[in-house]
């Protein structure tokens, strides 16, 4: 299986399938397909926490499982504006990340919860080997840590981070209620990457 992420605004990204391989999507993404596959739909919460990590991340509790039933070219995208980022993971190397930049996984990479923290936010940890697809808004920015001073990142600017840095937070506690103020704020230091969104997603409601 290979992957082509298209340039970022619109990105998308075409997969190209030998017979028999899959890959897992968020709801809604689909765009076309040049040949024949095989598609489910199945619920992803096996557990009280991962239904907890669905709902409080914002994301359907549901995803899809593409089949290729020959070798076929597929293209996906997320359903708004967001720039797309692929991870290689391995079990030596585990990926935390924020719930709402999940994206795309290959088959056989499961994720779970690892953290409730205070105020109801969460992350999730990567399990076995694989390519993890993330998203996020503005531009998404690789940064590099080798150091024993934390650096500070917001928590609505957070995508992912590798598990090997040390990470703590701070909470901003009732500022964040009642005012447009931070909220948590991660710090990281180690030696590590760290993957920050330069916006936030805006919500748009109907009058």
């Amino acid at each position: 299986m290979t992957f082509e992420i298209t340039d970022y605004p619109d990105s998308y990204v075409k997969v190209k399938f030998k017979k028999g391989e899959k890959i897992i999507v968020e709801k809604g993404c689909f765009i076309y397909c040049d040949g024949e596959y095989d598609y489910e739909n199945k619920i992803e919460a096996k557990s009280y926490k991962n239904w907890i990590a669905k709902i409080l991340g914002g994301k359907s509790l549901t995803y899809n499982i593409y089949s290729a039933k020959e070798n076929v070219e597929m293209a996906l995208s997320p359903k708004d504006t967001a720039e797309i980022i692929c991870l290689s993971v391995s079990r030596a190397n585990p990926i935390m990340f924020s719930p709402s930049s999940h994206f795309m996984r290959t088959f056989g990479l499961e994720i779970k919860l690892i953290s409730l923290l205070k105020e109801s936010d969460i992350l999730l940890k990567t399990l076995g080997s694989g390519k993890l697809f993330l998203k996020g808004y503005g531009k998404i920015i690789e940064k590099n840590i080798d150091s024993i001073n934390p650096i500070y990142v917001d928590e609505d600017a957070l995508v992912a981070f590798e598990q090997k840095l040390e990470y703590d937070w701070i909470s901003g506690g009732v500022k964040k209620l009642f005012t447009s103020g931070e909220g948590f704020t991660y710090t990281f230091k180690g030696k590590g990457k760290v993957w920050i969104q330069s916006k936030e997603k805006i919500e748009y409601k109907n009058d």
